[in-house]
């Protein structure tokens, strides 16, 4: 690690970025801009002259450039008593300071244009922002490991030199491209089917008209008309669509798989976990471990047959969490899973702990809500025969579905560790440390209140954790505990 840099003055990024910057503002330029490009058809030709294009687009061009160098030389940080201090604007500006104890996590990403000028952007997340707080869009990848190192320090910031003493990282988990084919295979190919269902429908809408002039659509019924008694072609050719679709479903996924996930790493760095992956777009992903609120491990029918598990890290947000920002690893080993849960929390999960599910009442109250939805969906379809011929699809799959929620519907009150389980096709298992309940409830219906039972609702920083309709008794218990689990901690949260 090179130990040359001084972050205890203000210094700039890499000069490349008025490059990144370029780009940067030239995309959001064109992409807000693009409406207007009809506008420009709708002129008359003569009004419009080689000249006036050109000079034309040379103007906007020089604008982004000298936007572009501005936002740069307006853009400094430093680090002082543990805060780090920005300052940028060209004509509004703004000072921030975030105190090393708020930084959640730190992501290192590298876009095409950044992969190819050799830079990292920088971003620093904290708890209380919906979006980045800051994003240094150009820096060296040895500057940027070294304002990582020391943001991520315990020890005061003045001695510098120590604090950038390389420690070699423990690896935790590497995917290979294989293991990765192994987890696109088995994902979830019912939204990569809808997206592929919504290309066609909205093709085909765009094609509507010239299949209209060409008469291919009165060609396509004749056809269709002509093989109506032919049953066993009409199976035979959606048996073959359906494969079709089924196949396109898995290429989207491995190419969405491959191009999010390619050469995953976990690693361990003193008190951080460090996750790398991506082909096009490269993240390194810094999370601090006392940062993380809860864990996910999910898997399905599929990945447990293979023996693999997807893990989401939950940290504090102010809201709804977009799916890029979610930081998640594919293909983990149960093997490997056991050591992150060493390694996040102190107690060991006994696995044998006891374990309690929801009153009966849970699937009555299932079935009542599935069912009520069923009967009104008849309703708005009695106009056609042909909708109610639907039912012998949903009423069983519904059964089914009901089934299984209940059957994967538990929770294991380990020392300081709650475990919650849920799902249906997939299985999703919660490991969640008592001391990090911002707040507690029992919430009962009037219908739930006949049965004696009740849902309980834990608040947390990364959103709310639910243990639905289980007797009271024991939710006044399980209430009890929490509460006073979470009373007597002296750990912070955060």
């Amino acid at each position: 690690m090179n130990n040359s840099f001084d972050f205890s003055s203000f210094s700039r990024q890499s000069s490349k970025g008025i490059i990144v910057n370029y780009f940067i503002i030239f995309y959001k330029s064109l992409k807000s801009s693009w409406v207007l490009i009809p506008l420009f058809f709708t002129k008359k030709p003569e009004s419009f002259s080689a000249t006036k294009i050109v000079l034309g687009i040379a103007l906007i061009l020089i604008y982004i450039l000298v936007r572009s160098i501005l936002l740069y030389l307006n853009y400094k940080f430093k680090v002082k008593d543990n805060n780090f201090v920005l300052k940028h604007g060209i004509l509004k500006k703004t000072n921030v300071s975030i105190p090393f104890s708020k930084i959640q996590n730190v992501k290192f990403k590298q876009n095409f244009i950044q992969q190819l000028i050799n830079v990292t952007e920088v971003e620093i997340e904290t708890a209380g922002a919906k979006t980045v707080e800051v994003s240094i869009k150009a820096l060296t990848r040895a500057h940027a490991e070294a304002l990582k190192e020391v943001l991520f320090s315990d020890k005061k910031t003045e001695n510098v030199e120590e604090i950038l003493i390389a420690k070699p990282p423990t690896e935790l988990l590497q995917i290979s491209p294989f293991e990765l084919f192994k987890v696109s295979i088995s994902e979830n190919h019912f939204h990569s089917f809808l997206l592929l269902f919504a290309f066609i429908f909205s093709g085909y809408v765009q094609l509507k008209d010239l299949l209209e002039d060409l008469e291919i659509n009165n060609k396509l019924d004749v056809l269709v008309e002509e093989n109506a008694n032919s049953l066993l072609h009409d199976v035979f050719l959606v048996s073959i669509l359906l494969l079709f679709a089924f196949i396109i479903s898995i290429i989207i996924s491995f190419v969405r798989t491959f191009l999010k996930h390619f050469n995953l790493n976990l690693s361990l760095k003193d008190k951080a976990l460090e996750i790398s992956q991506g082909l096009i777009t490269k993240q390194h992903n810094i999370i601090k471990k006392e940062k993380v609120q809860y864990l996910v491990v999910s898997t399905n029918p599929l990945k447990k047959i293979i023996g693999i598990y997807n893990v989401v890290f939950k940290q504090a947000s102010s809201g709804k969490v977009k799916n890029n920002k979610i930081i998640k690893i594919v293909g983990a080993k149960k093997n490997q899973i056991s050591i992150l849960k060493d390694i996040l929390f102190d107690e060991e999960i006994d696995e044998n702990q006891e374990i309690f599910v929801p009153n009966k009442y849970y699937l009555t109250q299932m079935y009542f809500r599935s069912f009520l939805l069923l009967v009104i969906f008849n309703l708005f379809t009695l106009i056609s025969i042909n909708f109610l011929f639907i039912n012998l699809i949903a009423i069983p799959l519904v059964i089914l579905l009901i089934n299984l929620k209940y059957k994967k519907s538990y929770f294991k009150l380990h020392t300081n560790i709650l475990e919650i389980g849920s799902g249906q096709f997939s299985t999703e298992i919660i490991y969640f440390e008592l001391f990090k309940i911002q707040h507690i409830k029992m919430r009962q219906t009037i219908f739930q209140k006949r049965k004696n039972v009740t849902d309980i609702i834990l608040q947390t920083a990364s959103g709310k954790i639910k243990i639905p309709c289980i007797n009271k008794s024991l939710a006044i218990e399980l209430y009890n505990i929490m509460l006073y689990k979470t009373e007597i901690s002296s750990k912070s949260w955060m």
